[in-house]
């Protein structure tokens, strides 16, 4: 579990495969109808990450969605839940969407933080999201 690294490269141009391995990771949920809740990915290695891909369908238009790095535990900043960044806010979805990101420079994140997509449900039927984050395991 590499923590703690040094390597930083500045864009993906620069990446070097022997201080890297793709670790890209994808989880899902049901959201329930009119409610807000968090879709969570905490990391056990220091990562860089370049993108993501994100699908939801039986949504409803006017639903959103935020992505976050959160300190869950508090480990960081001594604030439990403290978001660190967040770099999408109240992103407008359509009722079905197959929407990739894609970043032409790594952003660094830490063992132990958490990656978060907040989804807010606006409709009456219970919408279904997944997110595969583009992530590369830092070994140095």
């Amino acid at each position: 579990m590499p923590s703690l690294t040094t390597y930083r490269p500045v864009k993906v141009a620069d990446f070097e495969a022997t201080k890297l391995n793709y670790d890209a990771y994808g989880t899902s949920m049901i959201v329930t109808a009119g409610s807000t809740q968090n879709l969570d990915h905490t990391l056990t290695d220091d990562c860089l990450i370049t993108g993501a891909w994100l699908v939801t369908s039986d949504g409803y238009c006017g639903d959103t969605a935020s992505f976050q790095v959160v300190d869950t535990s508090g480990a960081f900043t001594g604030v439990p839940g403290y978001v660190i960044s967040q770099f999408v806010t109240h992103w407008y979805l359509p009722s079905t969407t197959d929407t990739q990101l894609e970043l032409a420079y790594p952003a660094k994140i830490y063992a132990g933080l958490t990656l978060r997509l907040v989804y807010h449900s606006t409709g009456v039927s219970n919408p279904f999201i997944a997110i595969n984050y583009k992530l590369h395991k830092v070994l140095v």
